[in-house]
Parts: C-alpha cells; sequence; structure tokens
C-alpha cells in the first residue's frame, strides 16, 4: 500500500490507518449473494470493494455517485448499507441490470411473474409440437419487424432454429407485459441467457461463432431456471435492503449536467480497462435484442472502437475529463475511491492506476492512498492486480 505524497493531516491520518486494517484480499469471501450474480458482466469489481469504501467513508443517508456503474455492484452494496445512490452509464444495458438488480420486488410483482412463466410454458409446449420449417420462415417474413434489420440476418448465424423460434417466443411475450417493473425484469433473465443458447465459442470476449456448434436445447427451461434465480435473489435483496432511494440514469460520465455542483458525498467508481474488454461486442446479442444499437454504443465508450491507433490517447483525453466531471459533482472535503487495472493493449501494459493518479492531481484531486490488492479475487483473469485508489477533493 502507498501513502499519497502530500502529508496527511491526523484525520487523514486517521483513515490510511483504518484501510491499512483492513483485508482487501477476500481470499475466502463468497463475492455472489443477494442479486449480484443475476446477470453477467465482463471485468466487474467484487462487492466487497465498494461495500468496505462505502462502509468506511460515509454515513447512513449520504449520497454516493457510481458514475461507471456497470452491472450495479455499487448501488446494491449503497442501499444494502441504508446510502442513496446515482448510477450513471451510457450503456442502456448496463442500465437496465443496475435498475432491477436495485428494485425491491413487491409480492404481487413476484405473482405476476410466476404467471408469466406458467403461461408461457404453455406457449412453448405448443410451439415445440406444432412448428415446422416452413412456418419458421413465414413467421420472421410476416413478424411486425420488432428488431433491427441487421439483426434478421445475424439470427441463423446466431442461433440454432429451434433456438430461434423459443426466444422469439419468449421475447414477443415478454414485450405484451404492461408492468414496467415486470418487464424489465424479465428482459434481464431473458438478456442473461442469449450467449448462452447461442452460438458462440466460450472463452472469448468477442462474438466469435461456432459453425459446427452443437444444437443447444430446452431454451424455455433455462429462462425458467433464470427467472427462478433471480427471483429468489431479489426476494432475499429485498428483506436486507433499506429503503435508500436508488437512480440509475443512461448517460455519459463526461457529461454529468444533471448532477449540481458540489452534491455528492462520496464517489466509489470502477472505469473502464481502456481497449482490454470489449464491453459492447461481449454484449451484442443482449443489445440487439433489447432494441440497443451496439456500433452506437461502441462509438461512445470511453476506450471504444479497440482497432484504432488512437485509442490510447482517446481513452486518456476521456478519462481527464470524467475526472474533472468527478471534482466539479462531490462536495469539497469528501473522498473519491477509483478502483482500477493496469491492462495489456497491443503488446503494452499501460499503467492505468499512475495515468489516474497523475491527471487526478492535476486537476485539484489529493492522493490519500493506494491499495493493491487481486491475489485471490481479481476482476479480471489477465490483470492479476488491480489498484484502489483514494483521493480527497480539497
Amino acid at each position: 500500500m502507498k501513502l499519497g505524497s502530500e502529508t496527511p493531516s491526523p484525520t487523514e491520518l486517521t483513515i490510511i490507518t483504518n484501510l491499512c486494517c483492513l483485508d482487501w484480499e477476500f481470499k475466502t469471501t463468497h463475492t455472489g449473494y443477494y442479486t449480484h450474480r443475476c446477470h453477467p458482466y465482463s471485468a466487474k469489481y467484487i462487492p466487497q470493494i465498494p461495500n468496505l469504501l462505502i462502509s468506511n467513508f460515509t454515513k447512513r443517508n449520504d449520497l454516493v455517485l457510481d458514475n461507471f456503474v456497470g452491472s450495479g455492484t455499487t448501488l446494491v452494496e449503497s442501499k444494502l448499507l441504508g446510502r442513496k445512490a446515482i448510477g450513471v452509464d451510457i450503456n442502456p444495458l448496463a442500465c437496465l441490470i443496475s435498475k432491477v438488480k436495485t428494485t425491491i420486488i413487491e409480492k404481487s410483482s413476484r405473482d405476476q411473474i410466476s404467471e408469466f412463466l406458467v403461461s408461457l410454458r404453455n406457449d412453448i409446449l405448443h410451439l415445440r409440437r406444432s412448428i415446422t420449417v416452413s412456418s419458421f420462415k413465414e413467421k420472421i417474413l410476416d413478424m411486425d419487424d420488432p428488431f433491427p434489420k441487421a439483426l434478421h440476418n445475424n439470427i441463423p448465424k446466431w442461433y440454432h432454429e429451434n433456438v430461434i423460434h423459443e426466444l422469439l417466443t419468449i421475447k414477443s411475450k415478454i414485450d405484451t407485459i404492461e408492468n414496467k417493473d415486470v418487464k424489465d425484469f424479465l428482459l434481464v433473465a431473458f438478456s442473461s441467457i442469449l450467449r448462452n443458447v447461442s452460438n458462440a465459442t466460450s472463452g472469448y470476449g468477442n462474438l466469435m461463432i461456432n459453425k459446427n456448434a452443437p444444437t443447444k436445447n430446452k431454451v424455455y427451461e433455462k429462462f425458467s431456471r433464470a427467472v427462478t434465480y433471480m427471483l429468489q435473489s431479489t426476494s432475499e435483496f429485498s428483506l436486507a435492503a433499506t429503503k435508500s432511494d436508488i437512480s440509475v440514469v443512461n448517460q455519459d460520465s463526461r457529461r454529468l449536467q444533471f448532477i449540481n455542483d458540489e452534491t455528492i458525498d462520496f464517489i466509489c467508481t470502477h472505469p473502464p480497462y481502456m481497449a482490454a474488454v470489449p464491453y459492447a461486442e461481449y454484449q451484442k446479442l443482449s443489445l440487439w435484442w433489447l432494441g440497443y444499437c451496439q456500433d452506437k454504443l461502441e462509438k461512445s465508450l470511453i476506450g471504444g472502437r479497440r482497432s484504432r491507433d488512437d485509442t490510447p490517447e482517446r481513452y486518456f483525453d476521456d478519462m481527464g475529463v470524467s475526472l474533472t466531471e468527478m471534482k466539479r459533482v462531490l462536495r469539497k472535503e469528501k473522498y473519491c475511491c477509483i478502483t482500477i487495472g493496469n491492462p495489456v493493449y497491443h503488446g503494452k501494459t499501460w499503467m492505468l492506476n499512475d495515468f489516474i493518479k497523475k491527471d487526478a492531481k492535476k486537476i485539484g484531486f489529493k492522493l490519500l492512498k493506494e491499495i493493491r490488492r487481486g491475489k485471490y479475487h481479481s476482476t479480471m483473469g489477465k490483470m492479476k492486480e488491480e489498484f484502489i485508489i483514494v483521493f480527497k477533493n480539497e
């Protein structure tokens, strides 16, 4: 662990001492409790990190910001700890997942979801008895085009025919639901199985299609298991969660105009890893099925368009703008904690932690502490360590 270059005050020394006494490795800790495993998401950080940081740097009812919210890990922990929180992400799928993971599902909604599964099962059984190749082709031609044209062209590459039948049936039925919380819940469950039932080769972040992929069966059963697991997880979360307000905003972390100056009590975030993680590509199937544009997202992501030669320069420029916005919205004498790893890109290890420390200091943040961790639970397998960087807004 490294101290900041400035001489810490007595209060800051207490904070640093407390941080040094904590176990940041979490060797035997379970990381998938409550709603944290409701949807796969690339390179998310383990919940114990924001839990410890929020517990140590805030008090009940403080307002926490995660301006790279991802799958909502910080928001889940904030609601469990009784802190209000705002999650911001430019990725609409990330916002949907985060919203569902932090929403209390009432009994009436749980009952509606259970009834939906029973009704859907009847539809699927009827489909399995009656569907033919010719009727499938007619269905594709006659449908009201709920998806982008590009998806129509790629569906036969991504999925076997029987899988397409069942996915269309599930998605069409979800689209008829009027209750937004129920609909969003089912969309996240639907999204969570899309890659698993596809012809994508496992082990790759981008969408590598296996032309000889074995036939996937029991799509409805996998969806039903996902829904059942989410119902159990959200029910347990609802019992443990506080009534603190959580909001999720689909916006750009470089432009936080909707947040007033000096209104945030604590920032706890986990920025993207430059070009190391193909976020939009990994989520391509979900983005298309849910009606979002992958190409648009790829162009707007910090560190997106990974094949361009200027990717590092664009990443550093964009992160600099994001840091400036973070400093603007954070109250004076309050703290900002950033968790980051150092990726390998074009054969070179990029020291993102050093860049963030340098750029943050340039705009007026005070570096208090850098914690190096990841021996047991790292964010990504290829990055065996990560850094929790603690700043103070003076």
